[in-house]
């Protein structure tokens, strides 16, 4: 998951989410470019900005780790009758309760329900701005049904944005038919009658099916409910095993997101996290805590001024800037978790906005919310026997062309964060300040179910934070295991593949083989302390490793 914004920074991200998508389809001046590095999968779109003019500017994109990837979001919604409870809330956040909080026309106004409404358009507005994404709808009561979102076929997933010419998004106007117990359109389903419990094995096998239907991509689930109800064990773990992320919203004044609960319980399945909403018209904060699997940052820089932009879950990002009238070229930068990048470029013309006291002609400066880019480079670490290193070097500085060190970052702190597998949390090990000098130095003791580690900088000083994964050795994770005349040693290498490897003792070369798919092998016989494996990185250079 990413790291942790400032309070400041998703309140601004949360109120903006309508604006976000509102650029998706307006045509604007120049074209986006995108150029990926060789043998790099994935990519970065910016999309055109809505005839923008003199002054605040916000430019918006997708980005996607693999090609040819379609993301889905599937919104689960409640409609159990305890969802009738606490009549009279303001869901649709305008200030003040009234009939415009009846969402569902049922007659009750500001309902658990019309809240989990609200709730699914403030979601679905902020994701209008990412490409290559499609939604569905699930409501449940003692039964769950998919909705169909569309009128004139039995689909079951749509783009978040299409709207046919109504009045708002199709999944919207779907969200809006759902009565306790019952979905209105466009296709009537009922949802059996209920009390006051919840049905969420129901719901998740449903949700599962309707997900098992869609393209190769990234998937995910918004799951509101007031939390009334257990979870089947059996659930639990079939959900750690599908690769869906599962993210849970408690609505109503006695939803709970305790870690006991139903609805901790079924987010922290997938790596995910159980929010608690008090004001569900912005319930687009949510979407703000993490980032889409595979993506470390995305940096927008136009001439010398860099920002980190606000990036959501599946992919959605956001940048502001203030600029004066001109024409401009924006670029936009995506490191990925690999250790690739990808990027896009886009031009375009802000015209002037007649006011005498906006900016001046061809300036450039950050918006006020957002965060200078920063770049964390790890070094390579030493061959070791460890998968993983026990020592983590490098430094931090600003992103101005490449890494730039600063004083101002002098303080600011690191942690290096292990994890299991892409699917799972990342969990702090160690924790650093950063010297004068931009350098960091981080010590753990590895343990042997951790798989990836990353060194991660916190926002600082307006500075926004980013991160990086920790390269692997070029020799790592060796296993010794016995033979019947001797014994052979396994390791992993991050060499190049055909990379002369070899076994050297005290009468010389002992074996000799050639990195193969990321793997060496090499035999031998007698005492094993002492012996070492060297392999070649260049014409006159090896790295060595003393078993």
């Amino acid at each position: 998951m990413s790291l942790k914004s400032t309070t400041r920074r998703r309140a601004v991200a949360a109120t903006t989410a309508t604006a976000i998508g509102a650029t998706l389809a307006v045509a604007g001046i120049g074209t986006s470019t995108a150029v990926a590095a060789v043998g790099v999968s994935g990519s970065v779109i910016i999309n055109a900005p809505s005839a923008p003019t003199a002054g605040p500017v916000r430019l918006t994109g997708s980005v996607t780790a693999g090609k040819d990837e379609t993301t889905t979001v599937v919104y689960v919604i409640d409609a159990t009758n305890s969802t009738s409870y606490g009549s009279g809330s303001d869901c649709s956040g305008n200030g003040a309760v009234g009939a415009e909080d009846d969402l569902n026309s049922d007659g009750s106004v500001g309902d658990v329900l019309d809240c989990e409404i609200a709730g699914v358009e403030a979601l679905n507005s902020s994701l209008t701005a990412s490409p290559g994404l499609q939604v569905g709808l699930v409501a449940f009561a003692d039964q769950a049904a998919a909705a169909t979102v569309d009128p004139l076929a039995p689909s079951l997933l749509v783009g978040p944005g299409v709207t046919d010419g109504q009045a708002r998004p199709r999944v919207a106007t779907v969200a809006r038919s759902v009565v306790r117990n019952r979905i209105g359109l466009y296709d009537a389903k009922e949802l059996g009658s209920s009390g006051t419990g919840t049905a969420f094995t129901s719901a998740l096998d449903t949700t599962l099916a309707t997900l098992a239907g869609a393209p190769a991509g990234p998937k995910y689930v918004m799951f509101l409910s007031d939390g009334r109800a257990g979870v089947d064990p059996n659930m639990l773990t079939r959900l750690a095993g599908s690769g869906v992320r599962v993210r849970t919203f408690g609505i109503g004044s006695d939803a709970s997101c305790a870690q006991a609960g139903s609805l901790a319980k079924l987010a922290r399945a997938t790596g995910e996290s159980c929010t608690a909403v008090s004001d569900p018209a912005r319930l687009a904060a949510g979407l703000t805590g993490s980032r889409p699997d595979g993506v470390e940052q995305v940096t927008v820089a136009i001439g010398t001024v860099s920002v980190a932009a606000d990036l959501d879950a599946v992919g959605g990002w956001a940048a502001d800037f203030v600029l004066g009238r001109g024409t401009y070229t924006a670029a936009a930068r995506a490191a990925l978790s690999s250790g690739g990048t990808t990027s896009a470029r886009r031009t375009f013309t802000v015209a002037d906005s007649g006011s005498a006291s906006g900016p001046a002609p061809g300036s450039v400066n950050p918006g006020l919310t957002m965060g200078r880019a920063t770049v964390v480079k790890v070094a390579r670490p030493k061959p070791s026997r460890s998968a993983l290193p026990a020592r983590v070097v490098g430094k931090v500085g600003a992103l101005k062309g490449g890494l730039r060190t600063t004083r101002r970052l002098a303080g600011s702190r690191v942690t290096l964060e292990a994890r299991s597998g892409s699917d799972k949390r990342w969990v702090t090990v160690a924790r650093k300040k950063v010297t004068k000098k931009g350098k960091f130095a981080l010590r753990w003791r590895p343990l042997a179910r951790m798989r990836e580690l990353r060194v991660a900088l916190a926002d600082y000083r307006g500075f926004a934070g980013s991160s990086a994964l920790v390269p692997a050795a070029k020799i790592s994770g060796c296993r010794v295991s016995k033979r019947a005349r001797g014994w052979s040693v396994r390791c992993s290498s991050s060499a190049k593949s055909g990379s002369r490897a070899r076994l050297v003792g005290e009468g010389g070369v002992l074996d000799t083989s050639k990195v193969r798919k990321g793997v060496l092998k090499l035999q031998g016989t007698g005492p094993i302390a002492g012996r070492v494996i060297e392999v070649a990185v260049g014409k006159r250079r090896a790295v060595r490793l003393r078993l």
